[in-house]
């Protein structure tokens, strides 16, 4: 059996049993806390790269304690999309994917606006598609084996390079994964403490959720604070376990896809509000949102006159055979 990072949240349980033990049940009458413009806003979602063409989800708010299995879609909305302060026609809605669809690719740098009305009322939202930052090189060491899990672990530090553009605030993403599950070394533990960036996106979170720290399968936000206008190297880590009868040098390849997301500042502040309110976090504020103690912080809007996101990125990526740099594992 692999091991993996375990929640923290079992050690907050003996502190929060004795609030359980000495409160008292009422019941809560929920409807008194609809509100009237709640149930009128839309939800609107798209996020705009230049690979793709444009589309935007639209569905209906709905009240926590409905029952809600499927989304509730509105098919019937005047779309209109402007780029760079022009319009460029309507949206139409496709029933297959139950979005407005466009034929527009946006480019970098251009502004795209989307504005409609729902309920007489106007709604609106704008991003700008960042510039690509592009990854210059990627380096690879590893250390092994070692006693981390098991006795034939292995540490792969990856040294990712880029330039932070000069003048201006920037925003990224870092994901880095296996290329193809299906064949060579499957990914490891990431890991991103080690790295100035991801410190600094762990003391801003920390001051609304305590214990926080940078860990996550899918990949962390950063901003170049720090580093504005210079080449930095991105230092992360990856845990390779090859214990419990796991034969690892019989692996003759261990394929790994580094993306680099440039991404606007809405993306950024909206990607730091799910962080903010998950409740599967390690951090002191996660374990209380999933014990009902704390109350969740509200997710980042830009959507006048409704909810959801308009956000915008650019991706480079590279991918390298860790072996072909490292070797193949000893035996």
């Amino acid at each position: 059996m692999i091991a993996m990072k375990t929640s923290k949240i079992n050690m907050l349980l003996p502190l929060m049993l004795p609030l359980f033990t000495t409160s008292c049940y009422q019941d809560i009458d929920l409807d008194g806390y609809r509100e009237q413009n709640g149930e009128n806003l839309l939800t609107i979602n798209s996020i705009i790269n230049p690979d793709s063409t444009i589309s935007v989800a639209a569905t209906r708010t709905y009240f926590f304690s409905d029952i809600h299995n499927e989304r509730s879609y509105i098919e019937d909305l005047d779309i209109e999309l402007y780029l760079n302060g022009k319009s460029v026609g309507e949206m139409t809605f496709d029933k297959t994917s139950y979005m407005y669809i466009s034929d527009i690719k946006p480019a970098e740098c251009d502004n795209v606006e989307i504005r409609t009305s729902y309920k007489d009322s106007l709604v609106s939202a704008a991003d700008i598609v960042p510039k690509k930052v592009g990854i210059e090189s990627v380096s690879v060491s590893r250390q092994g084996p070692l006693s981390i899990y098991t006795d034939r672990d292995y540490v792969f530090t990856y040294n990712i390079t880029f330039t932070d553009p000069v003048g201006e605030d920037n925003f990224y993403f870092l994901q880095y994964d296996a290329s193809d599950w299906r064949k060579g070394v499957g990914m490891g533990e990431r890991d991103f403490t080690y790295e100035y960036v991801f410190q600094q996106l762990a003391r801003h979170i920390n001051a609304n959720v305590p214990g926080w720290e940078p860990y996550s399968p899918d990949g962390l936000p950063f901003s170049d604070h720090g580093i504005e206008g210079k080449k930095h190297t991105l230092m992360v880590k990856e845990i390779v376990q090859g214990g419990n009868g796991r034969d690892l040098t019989s692996y003759s390849e261990m394929n790994r896809r580094f993306k680099l997301f440039s991404i606007s500042r809405d993306y950024y502040n909206y990607l730091l509000s799910v962080i903010y309110n998950d409740s599967e976090s390690e951090g002191l504020h996660g374990g209380m949102i999933d014990l009902g103690i704390t109350e969740p912080i509200k997710y980042f809007s830009n959507i006048n006159g409704g909810i959801g996101i308009v956000a915008a990125y650019t991706l480079d990526e590279t991918e390298v055979d860790v072996m072909n740099i490292v070797g193949r594992f000893p035996k």
